[in-house]
């Protein structure tokens, strides 16, 4: 199979099968000669919705989006994976681009955690719910940046480049200098009422495919960047600056993965977001 690599075949493999068992699921909804249920419309949207926010991650970690079309396509006329299908000729990656993307997001996550830790020390008593949603914004936002890391195979020498500790550490803190208040507290808010929920099915997809962060070359885990920023400051703060157990919930629960056939689907299993390995979804290697 052309120059594929063996994490992209994976990717495309997940890729297809997920088109494949949605053409699946709609084949056998009008055989049934019945409209669709609300609930049911519901759920060919947020498949078709994850299948288009897979199909953007895969591109965004370096798979070439003549695969990602071809293997969309495909699945869409209920072909699952086979090893013997021919890829489609593809243009060079321009690896340089995605690096950068992928450094925009890394320093936007810097400049999230810069604010979280200057709000959580000058307003000790918040509104909870603001401050679980900026924290499922900031994990989301690390985990699909670490993701898409390990999908390019982000080294060493790129990740120094790109994001390295002491620059993101950096930007992170200067992130709320001379900031006033009413400032800071307008953009904790913005932070807040970002749309994450593209990243977020982004994450799942790549999880379900066995895509998992590599810490090592990714950009500062939040709860450990925070407790730097925490100890760089004077210690004023009253409460932990990150959550025990903070979640990305929200988040997930926008992008309807967790009610969209997940009695039949491995894909559709909700995702657990935490350091303890958890083995690949069926179907999922190559």
């Amino acid at each position: 199979m052309a120059n594929a690599t063996a994490v992209q075949k994976r990717i495309l493999k997940a890729l297809q099968n997920f088109a494949a068992d949605s053409h699946t699921l709609r084949q056998q909804q009008r055989a049934s000669g019945t409209t669709p249920t609300p609930q049911q419309a519901k759920d060919f949207e947020d498949r078709a919705r994850l299948q288009a926010d897979f199909a953007a991650a895969a591109t965004a970690g370096g798979v070439p989006p003549e695969w990602v079309k071809q293997a969309s396509e495909r699945g869409a006329k209920g072909i699952s994976w086979n090893t013997n299908l021919f890829l489609r000729p593809a243009a060079p990656i321009d690896r340089d681009r995605l690096l950068a993307g992928l450094g925009a997001d890394c320093d936007r996550l810097a400049r999230f955690c810069g604010i979280y830790a200057a709000h959580s020390r000058f307003t000790p008593a918040e509104d909870l719910r603001q401050r679980d949603a900026v924290e499922n914004v900031i994990l989301t936002l690390w985990q699909r940046s670490a993701q898409i890391g390990a999908l390019l195979g982000v080294d060493a020498a790129e990740a120094d480049q790109h994001w390295p500790h002491q620059g993101w550490m950096e930007t992170a803190a200067s992130a709320a200098a001379a900031v006033s208040r009413d400032q800071l507290a307008r953009q904790w808010s913005e932070i807040a009422a970002t749309d994450i929920t593209g990243y977020a099915s982004q994450s799942i997809m790549l999880e379900r495919a066995g895509i998992r962060p590599d810490p090592q070359f990714a950009p500062p885990e939040p709860p450990a960047a925070l407790s730097e920023l925490e100890r760089a400051q004077t210690p004023s703060a009253t409460q932990p600056l990150f959550s025990d157990g903070a979640r990305i919930d929200a988040a997930v629960d926008a992008t309807g993965a967790a009610t969209a056939h997940t009695g039949d689907d491995p894909l559709m299993t909700p995702p657990t977001f935490s350091h303890a390995p958890t083995p690949p979804a069926p179907g999922a290697e190559p």
